[in-house]
């Protein structure tokens, strides 16, 4: 049973992340919800692998992100910058989530450990924020509009580009970080200071991406 709800919790989660990728870069959740479930169930059974078989914990976040970026470049078919670029800020805006509300829970004294009921609820608690901020930016009507559909795009690395670039690998070191700083090392509020300013500096480059003519 355990194994049951460690899959639902981890699924949502991931549902919640790539959910709230696509909406920050206005992409139809719609048009691919089949994808995005099974993509997330995936995932879920990835995080069950790293975290209760090969007991990664301090590591997972190391090795998901690769494994994301490959679901959006070869299932959802977006252009391989492209798919790098909302990855990286996919999963680090869903890690300055967990963050903040790690960090209350760390304030409170709860017991953060994977498979626990107190790191389920924070779980659950993390991927409902990620969606209602998806269901906002939809709402508002905010987000970027530059990430362009089907399987090719022609990208020139220079300019604003070539710092996002730079950026996606910086962001992904960012999160990658975030295993080993929240469960080996238990520095939650230091996880918070890196990974919000990584998602900061990574905005604004985006914000200056979609009002240039770089291509």
């Amino acid at each position: 049973m355990e194994t049951v709800f460690f899959l639902l919790v981890s699924t949502f989660e991931w549902f919640a992340l790539i959910v709230l990728a696509f909406t920050i870069f206005k992409l139809e959740v719609g048009w691919y919800k089949g994808q995005i479930i099974f993509s997330a169930f995936l995932l879920g059974l990835l995080s069950y692998l790293l975290f209760e078989v090969f007991d990664l914990k301090g590591f997972a976040s190391l090795l998901q992100p690769p494994i994301v970026f490959l679901f959006f470049w070869q299932m959802f078919r977006i252009p391989v910058f492209y798919a790098g670029l909302m990855t990286s800020n996919g999963y680090l805006a869903y890690v300055v989530i967990n963050a903040i509300i790690f960090s209350i829970y760390d304030f409170l004294g709860a017991n953060l450990q994977p498979g626990n009921w107190i790191m389920y609820s924070a779980q659950i608690l993390s991927g409902a924020v990620a969606l209602f901020l998806g269901w906002l930016i939809v709402r508002l009507r905010i987000g970027f509009s530059f990430v362009p559909y089907g399987e090719r795009a022609n990208v020139k690395l220079t300019g604003i580009n070539l710092k996002l670039l730079l950026f996606t690998f910086i962001g992904y070191g960012a999160a990658a970080a975030s295993s080993y700083l929240v469960f080996l090392q238990k520095y939650t509020f230091l996880f918070l200071i890196v990974t919000a300013t990584a998602l900061g500096i990574f905005q604004y480059l985006i914000f200056k991406k979609e009002y240039t003519d770089d291509d």
